[in-house]
């Protein structure tokens, strides 16, 4: 086995959940003979490790004989755990309990008990058709032609056997229509994935395009997992295109199909959660701020059902997802205050979760718990969020997080009166967006004007500077093409403030 493949065992090991470790050590003891003592030491070992380091194994097993042709040794052990979850999960999981009836169907055929056999395929017909498992169902169906074949068809009246025949045909249907929607949907994606949200005509026809070619299925006629592909492919692409209100009604379909259709989705967990993390997010860019906090509220009781998993990285996913999602719906509320109540939540899940969240996770509800304090006018405690993420290494400086709290900070050093500093971080900001080759025409508009504010010799200087770009911010926060820009902060309604000479927080709340 390669080093490569050694961390392959090491990330095995740390992923798997107290009940499942429990699980392989009982599994070992009833099929490992003779190295089963060596094979659970090595398992203990590299679990204790917060780091692989093979080196440290070979000290502490020093002349012991799971050395012995090592390689082979970690890839018994790899081989062996995936052994023990295939066995844990045999009876959860809808695949296993399907492909384990097709092992048993077939071994009672070799065996000539086909009556048996025929009543086991039945079942898992049954199943299969229930938990909406089609490519399964087509084997299922292979499985039962062999038995029409084996009984040279005269048990068969020549109408079921035409049964059969359309059974199959609406079965292949609905299988290359759900190929079509997955091959649509990742060519959408990828689009999205490679360019961001549409920023021109031809982004917009291209995407068009390739949604308009499952625009005539009839939806009544297929699977809820075929339905829930099509409205999942409708909202992405209506969201990168700006288009909320679309996307909403389609992750709305999306969310009464997962409630009502529980049992297809139960094997898919980061459904629901994908679409209830969306739609809160579009419900409070919409301003349907109600319909928002229902939303976050069911996502945090399905917080509360997953912990039963005690899965680390599910827990992860909700803690950082609530938590960015309601200090987003609080922002957009002008509900600051309430904001600065999720701070040591916020602290007890960075030490919790550790280097288990993402920096960038981080850096986005660092950068969602600095606005707040900007806007409370806190601007030094401000200042200290976004530098965490400036002087995070981890951060790729092309992200546009990144991005914003450099522009943010330019913000709080001239609220602060950094003057000195000011011109210095004005221009590393330029050289910065020239490196990142900006795409916003937002940027190079607010960089002239923070620069002009920065030579203002008084306020009304500075309110004569300042009017010119007020109206040019105005324009690009309706600009499709810019919105964007202000979801992360309202840059406009700050520069209103300077001219108004009113707090930010005081004319974010008349808007709110």
């Amino acid at each position: 086995m390669s080093n490569k493949a050694s961390h392959h065992l090491f990330d095995l090991i740390k992923s798997l959940s107290k009940s499942e470790k429990r699980y392989f050590k009982l599994y070992s003891s009833r099929h490992t003979i003779g190295e089963e003592n060596g094979y659970l030491r090595l398992f203990d070992f590299i679990d204790r490790m917060d780091t692989y380091q093979e080196d440290l194994i070979y000290m502490h097993f020093k002349d012991q004989p799971l050395l012995n042709k090592f390689s082979i040794t970690k890839a018994r052990l790899y081989n062996n755990i995936l052994k023990s979850l295939n066995a844990y999960y045999a009876s959860s999981s809808i695949d296993a309990q399907l492909f384990q009836s097709l092992h048993c169907a077939d071994i009672l055929f070799n065996k000539g008990l086909y009556k048996q056999c025929e009543k086991v395929l039945r079942s898992a017909e049954k199943q299969a058709k229930k938990n909406e498992r089609y490519v399964i169902l087509m084997e299922i169906k292979q499985q039962q032609r062999k038995l029409v074949e084996n009984e040279f068809y005269t048990d068969f009246k020549s109408g079921e056997i035409e049964r059969m025949l359309q059974e199959e045909k609406t079965l292949i249907d609905e299988i290359e229509t759900h190929t079509r929607l997955w091959h649509v949907k990742s060519m959408v994606f990828r689009e999205i994935n490679l360019r961001g949200n549409v920023r021109n005509e031809q982004g917009a026809e291209k995407l068009k395009n390739l949604v308009e070619r499952i625009e005539t299925i009839d939806l009544r006629l297929y699977s809820d997992r075929v339905n829930y592909l099509y409205h999942h492919i409708h909202s992405a692409y209506y969201f990168s295109i700006n288009d909320l209100e679309n996307s909403y009604q389609h992750l709305r379909a999306n969310l009464k199909l997962s409630d009502d259709s529980a049992i297809v989705f139960k094997d898919r967990p980061n459904v629901y959660f994908s679409v209830l993390t969306n739609i809160i997010y579009i419900a409070t860019q919409l301003k349907k701020y109600d319909e928002a906090q229902a939303y976050l509220i069911k996502l945090k009781q399905q917080e509360e059902i997953n912990k039963k998993e005690k899965s680390l990285d599910i827990d992860m996913k909700y803690f950082s997802s609530t938590v960015s999602l309601e200090l987003f719906l609080l922002i957009e509320k002008g509900e600051y205050e309430k904001g600065l109540d999720l701070i040591p939540k916020i602290a007890e899940g960075y030490e919790l979760y550790g280097d288990s969240i993402s920096s960038l996770r981080k850096a986005y509800i660092d950068f969602k718990v600095g606005i707040i304090y900007l806007s409370l006018g806190e601007y030094t405690k401000a200042l200290a969020w976004m530098n965490q993420i400036l002087n995070e290494s981890k951060i790729d400086h092309h992200q546009d997080i990144f991005c914003f709290a450099q522009l943010i900070s330019l913000i709080l050093h001239v609220e602060l009166e950094n003057k000195r500093y000011l011109p210095y971080a004005i221009n590393s900001t330029k050289r910065y967006l020239k490196n990142k080759e900006s795409v916003y025409e937002f940027e190079s508009v607010f960089l002239k004007a923070i620069s002009k504010m920065s030579k203002a010799e008084d306020i009304f200087d500075l309110e004569e500077k300042l009017i010119p770009f007020e109206k040019e911010l105005e324009r690009l926060k309706n600009d499709p093409k810019e919105q964007a820009v202000f979801e992360y902060f309202d840059f406009h309604i700050w520069l209103k403030s300077k001219l108004s000479r009113k707090s930010f927080l005081e004319m974010k709340r008349a808007v709110a």
